[in-house]
């Protein structure tokens, strides 16, 4: 079967048989599973790229495989029989069930998603009329005479009518159904919401963890660059796997030649550069590198924090020179003034979607900032 990936080179979660480095969470939802002490709603939260939508769609079609209905045995007289507890959530690929999901046929399965306005945009919240999909859909009976389940992605995403329509489902769920909510900032919440709902915290993966993973979903990849791209992404397999899609590690090591440079700037270099990102062809790439750029600008002022105070520092370096760069980025000034250019520069990448403005004019203003910021000291 061929894979589905979206723009950024992620497979769909609907389509990722493999969860690794979250065993614990999958254990919360087991021990529940296995106690018969299911909650209907569970608030599943973690940075972007970590794996909340492949635990879901794990959950989503291990619930539709194994309705806990079905589990329920008795013995000869109406006694209750011991069962063994389980301890996967896997589903075999060519399972009805799995295949089903694949599709986007299975009738018990409804995802909720921002959707798009009546300009044909995607909306930038998730609005009442879509979280009134689920109200009706639980309000049916079971397709397949089993649970019925819905995830919403993102739950953090919702505007206030959406929360509080959501709100009057947790408080009066239908039997058999189960809400699986996904969250990047759950402070964004409703607090009724959270509290109505069991609480599952994903954590970044681990360096081998992500590397294992490009492993599977990329084996072009030499061991250098996986290892690179696992660093970078910070324990988020799913941010690991769109920098190896656009080639990350090349944006990278042009940004740091640049910043090798300063307090000077290599003026032709840097019009080139910035030429090449403006396009709108290039929006997925200019838009990795302002995220590459904070990442860097982030990781320099870690590492030279623990530098400063005579620390072995626990930022690993990507690539050859990094680690130089990066000490005289952080000893050409005081770390407080990096946090502060930090900050600008977000602000500046930042005004572009907001006010429209040039993107070759943004990449310019960047660096001629940190140029001016390092020979000011």
């Amino acid at each position: 079967m061929a894979t589905e990936h979206d723009d950024k080179g992620i497979p769909h979660p609907r389509e990722t048989t493999i969860l690794r480095g979250h065993e614990a969470a999958q254990k919360d939802f087991l021990d529940a599973y296995n106690s018969e002490r299911l909650h209907h709603g569970w608030l599943i939260c973690g940075p972007k790229g970590t794996g909340k939508s492949t635990l879901a769609y794990h959950i989503a079609r291990f619930l539709l495989k194994n309705p806990p209905e079905q589990n329920e045995d008795s013995g000869l007289f109406g006694e209750a029989l011991a069962k063994t507890p389980v301890e996967s959530l896997h589903v075999d690929l060519d399972d009805p069930v799995c295949q089903r999901i694949l599709s986007g046929g299975h009738g018990d399965l409804i995802t909720v998603e921002r959707s798009e306005g009546d300009n044909g945009k995607l909306r930038n919240d998730i609005v009442i009329g879509d979280v009134r999909r689920v109200a009706k859909f639980f309000a049916n009976t079971s397709a397949e005479g089993g649970w019925r389940v819905a995830i919403i992605d993102s739950a953090d995403e919702m505007n206030r009518n959406a929360a509080n329509a959501l709100l009057k489902i947790l408080e009066e769920p239908p039997q058999n159904t189960i809400l699986l909510l996904l969250a990047h900032a759950p402070a964004r919440l409703l607090p009724t919401i959270v509290s109505r709902c069991r609480r599952i915290n994903l954590k970044p993966l681990s360096t081998s963890d992500v590397v294992n993973i490009l492993s599977e979903l990329h084996p072009d990849l030499d061991d250098n660059q996986k290892y690179g791209y696992a660093v970078l992404c910070e324990g988020s397999p799913g941010q690991a796997i769109t920098l190896s899609f656009h080639q990350g590690l090349e944006l990278f090591q042009q940004i740091l030649t640049l910043l090798s440079k300063l307090p000077d700037l290599d003026t032709v270099t840097c019009h080139r550069f910035a030429e090449e990102l403006a396009s709108r062809q290039q929006s997925a790439r200019y838009e990795l590198f302002c995220d590459l750029l904070g990442r860097f600008l982030n990781r320099m002022i870690r590492h030279a924090s623990f530098i400063q105070q005579g620390q072995v520092s626990p930022v690993a370096t990507i690539m050859d020179g990094e680690g130089e760069l990066m000490l005289q980025l952080a000893t050409a000034m005081p770390l407080d003034r990096w946090v502060q250019v930090w900050e600008k520069v977000n602000q500046l990448f930042a005004q572009t979607d907001g006010l429209h403005l040039d993107r070759k004019q943004i990449i310019l203003n960047v660096f001629d900032l940190l140029a001016r910021s390092v020979r000011a000291t």
